[in-house]
């Protein structure tokens, strides 16, 4: 029984040591050949018109070149408009920026600083009612650029939806820390990102450097870049919505290793996100399937053991692949890592501070693993902080009679869920969401498969979303007195769950007019 056990388990570990080899043999090939996305040369780029969105808190020693910089890029000027957030900025950026002019300055002025993910959902609130805007760029204000970037940003986005750029690092007086993970972001540019986009892969968004075309915030309504974690959870959102973020490489911007900030998602948000958004349905998307499970690649030292552990057993008892594959999966491995470390152009000193990364990474997802925490008995009540749950009245209507009912909002690990309940019945969303607003319209279509509707805002022919990226879309406006008034512009918030006597279906803003429903219901 346990000779039988320990071979599936190897038999497990050394297909999954080919697949990820084949994998990592795949974008490697892409990365160093010519190979590249089908495009049409002979069609000239059309200048988009571009908003750059800035987020600066005392960025005093960067930001007015990075204005100088956009100021003067061989970009149509009619073409492009540049937005600072400046964000209650102790420093004397303010001032500065209004001598240089070209920018439209933002100031939040807040005791305590309103952060990026917030700021920039603010002022996108604001900025999407400005026609004629093709795609908004986000730069960080500790950035570089040179006179072609906004050239290459509309060339890129003339192929895809979000394109996500590269941060160059260059060492000022580095630390090993610094020193590691610029060599580290070096090779992934080079190799891996690279790679990805030759074949047309997802890469997660970088709130840093990147920009996507006006017709995804239409859509999608929100950003999320709060941190690692949410922009790895925005890209699965993206990518689900047939907006997968590409790689754009022309898209440079050039940052101090002093100024860079190293952001990672955590290994165990990696793998609760893997767990949230695996199921047999998503294997239609071949784009978000690939994404997913590219969270699961292995880390180096963790690969070599495996590999190490599979040849000792195919050398001492019976094996189903003998020694020759496990011997030829090594070679494979080793040829192709040394090919994308020529490839990086990764000379010695670069090289050893690679080599240093796999240790760094093994250690932070270990100090961030359950059983650890369990061992050293790390405090839990990060985790119960981190599952929140309301409970919500709503009446649902058959189209004769209407049931009071329940909704339950459930919040767990920064994935959401809603559990409509009716007496003793209930019934769970699909799945987990991203944003709350999903959950709670999948609860909306299960029901109405059944012929009945949820009278709540979200189903409301007057509920518009408000664009809120840090709050899941769980608020809009109620334009119930701007139809009945046409002078109201003042119109009040509501949450997407609320309900009052004005209910009317979503559909009859799309089929009649709201007044002759008025008038005939």
């Amino acid at each position: 029984m346990l000779n039988s056990l320990l071979l599936y388990i190897f038999i497990f570990l050394f297909l999954y040591i080919a697949v990820f080899t084949i994998y990592f043999l795949i974008i490697v090939f892409a990365s160093v050949s010519n190979i590249k996305k089908e495009e049409n040369p002979n069609e000239p780029a059309a200048y988009k018109n571009l908003i750059v969105i800035i987020y600066s808190h005392n960025n005093e020693k960067t930001i007015v070149n990075l204005l100088e910089q956009l100021n003067k890029q061989n970009y149509p000027k009619g073409n492009y408009q540049i937005h600072i957030i400046l964000d209650n900025c102790s420093d004397n950026s303010s001032n500065k920026l209004e001598f240089v002019g070209g920018a439209k300055l933002w100031r939040l002025t807040d005791e305590a600083p309103f952060g990026k993910d917030k700021a920039i959902s603010w002022l996108l609130e604001n900025l999407m009612s400005f026609k004629k805007v093709d795609g908004y760029v986000f730069l960080n204000a500790n950035r570089i650029v040179k006179n072609d970037f906004l050239y290459n940003v509309n060339e890129a986005l003339q192929h895809n939806s979000v394109v996500v750029g590269s941060s160059e690092v260059y060492l000022e007086d580095a630390d090993f820390y610094e020193s590691v993970w610029a060599s580290v972001n070096e090779y992934n540019s080079d190799i891996m990102k690279l790679g990805r986009s030759k074949l047309g892969l997802a890469v997660p968004v970088d709130s840093d450097v990147m920009a996507m075309r006006h017709e995804v915030l239409e859509k999608v309504k929100c950003i999320d870049f709060k941190d690692a974690n949410s922009e790895l959870k925005y890209s699965f959102l993206l990518t689900k919505v047939n907006y997968p973020p590409m790689f754009a490489p022309k898209i440079k911007t050039y940052v101090s290793s002093a100024d860079y900030e190293v952001r990672r998602p955590s290994f165990s948000f990696k793998m609760s996100l893997f767990a949230h958004c695996f199921n047999f349905r998503m294997l239609s998307n071949i784009e978000f399937s690939e994404f997913l499970f590219s969270l699961l690649k292995p880390n180096p030292i963790i690969l070599i053991a495996m590999l190490l552990l599979v040849g000792i057993y195919s050398c001492n008892y019976s094996f189903t692949f003998d020694m020759f594959w496990v011997a030829a999966l090594a070679i494979v491995l080793a040829v192709t890592f040394g090919v994308s470390i020529y490839k990086s152009h990764l000379y010695i000193k670069p090289l050893i501070y690679l080599a240093s990364c796999p240790f760094l990474t093994l250690a932070e997802a270990l100090s961030d693993a359950a059983f650890v925490k369990k061992i050293f008995k790390f405090p839990k009540k990060e985790q119960k902080m981190n599952i929140e749950k309301i409970t919500v009245p709503v009446s649902v209507t058959n189209g004769r009679s209407v049931f009071p009912c329940s909704i339950d909002l459930i919040s767990e690990g920064g994935f959401k869920k809603a559990v409509f309940r009716y007496k003793n019945k209930r019934q769970e969303t699909a799945q987990s969401y991203v944003r709350m607003c999903d959950a709670v319209k999948n609860i909306s279509d299960i029901l109405e498969q059944h012929g009945f509707r949820i009278k709540i805002c979200q189903s409301c022919a007057y509920f518009s979303p408000k664009i809120d990226g840090t709050n899941n879309m769980i608020k809009g406006y109620c334009n119930q007195k701007a139809v009945q008034d046409s002078n109201c512009s003042d119109l009040p918030e509501t949450l997407l769950w609320s309900s009052c006597e004005y209910y009317i279906p979503e559909e009859v803003n799309k089929v009649i007019d709201i007044a002759d429903y008025i008038k005939n219901r």
